[in-house]
């Protein structure tokens, strides 16, 4: 039997605007308030960051307005994420705590079932996938990742002390991966994929591009043609058949006018399912109708090129698309097939601009 493996990754970023945009201000030791000199910032997502100066000052430019995480970093202290960075006015004050665990005390926690090397294993697949790029990606501080298998849920999970530095060789990036959750499901007490019913992980990330030729430009489009965010660009602007993608509703295709409306919201597109007329939905005494009940289709099968298959089910049947791609609420869509297979290997910065 085989089973439908589903995958959500958090975007913690969300574009918004058109002019340059610049965020500014000081980074401090929350007790002494000292200024830190060198605490990194960076914008989630994206190839974005600064250092602080002498006086833990410092200065972030964007071409854009973005609603995204600010992250600031600082040995032997903890991250700090500040959502929406750019609502704010004046000068940012940034105080750091100092970290409470020391590095020396944590403890690695030790499966008695599965060894650390077939945890690791799996790691690899779910967290940086099984593509050219997945295949090409390095974990430079693995003894860094703790991994423990919960045979409560049957799910192997994984945590990080410090930031996962990847290099990814194919795509040509330096990655800095803040791991904030990361879990595999099974249907029982293995790791064996002909079980696993889900993979989920999430974290913020920043990216430097260590491209040294242009070959890399047709890599990196690759990666980025037939992915969620590729897709959902298309879906936002009505745009599918143009990109290559057809859709399907219960074994049928479909036109998208006809299972979901797109509309302007601020700066977003609002997608909407449809649902089905009052006579048509099921009839169940007594109880209220799940969600999934009313729309025509949660499920949509999609198919890229005439070869690539995934799907994509929506939790809700609403939700926001960006200009890039990005969506908000993060957890509304999970993706199967796959798009489901392209993860931290096929991953590109927020801000990356698809070229031919």
């Amino acid at each position: 039997m085989s089973f439908k493996i589903t995958l959500c990754i958090v975007w913690f970023l969300i574009f918004s605007g058109v002019q340059g945009q610049t965020i500014s201000g000081n980074v401090l030791d929350e007790i002494t308030k000292e200024p830190l000199v060198g605490a990194f910032v960076y914008l989630d997502g994206t190839t974005y960051s600064a250092e602080t100066d002498v006086n833990g000052a410092f200065t972030l430019t964007v071409p854009q307005k973005l609603s995204a995480f600010l992250v600031v970093r600082y040995l032997g202290y903890d991250a700090v994420r500040l959502e929406n960075p750019f609502s704010y006015t004046g000068k940012l004050k940034i105080l750091l705590k100092p970290n409470s665990i020391n590095l020396d005390e944590v403890v690695i926690n030790k499966s008695t079932f599965f060894s650390r090397k077939e945890m690791l294993k799996v790691f690899r697949k779910e967290f940086l996938g099984k593509t050219k790029a997945g295949k090409d990606c390095i974990i430079l501080n693995e003894d860094d990742i703790n991994l423990y298998y919960n045979t409560t849920i049957n799910a192997l999970e994984a945590t990080a002390a410090v930031p996962l530095h990847i290099v990814n060789k194919r795509l040509q990036y330096d990655i800095l991966f803040d791991l904030m959750e990361f879990k595999v499901k099974y249907n029982k007490k293995t790791l064996d994929d002909s079980f696993m019913r889900e993979s989920f992980y999430a974290g913020t990330t920043f990216f430097t591009d260590i491209s040294h030729d242009k070959s890399v430009i047709d890599k990196r489009n690759k990666s980025y043609l037939g992915s969620p965010v590729h897709f959902l660009k298309a879906l936002a602007n009505k745009e599918l058949e143009k990109e290559n993608y057809q859709l399907f509703a219960k074994g049928f295709k479909i036109s998208q006018d006809n299972y979901m409306t797109v509309t302007d919201s601020a700066d977003f597109k609002k997608v909407e399912l449809l649902e089905l007329p009052e006579a048509e939905r099921p009839k169940i005494t007594g109880m209220a109708l799940p969600k999934a009940a009313i729309l025509k289709s949660s499920r949509y099968e999609i198919l890229h090129n005439k070869k690539e298959q995934s799907f994509v089910i929506f939790r809700q049947g609403e939700l926001f698309v960006d200009k890039d791609g990005l969506f908000w609420p993060i957890n509304e869509l999970s993706f199967g097939g796959h798009m489901s297979g392209l993860k931290v290997g096929d991953m590109l910065p927020a801000d990356y601009k698809y070229s031919k």
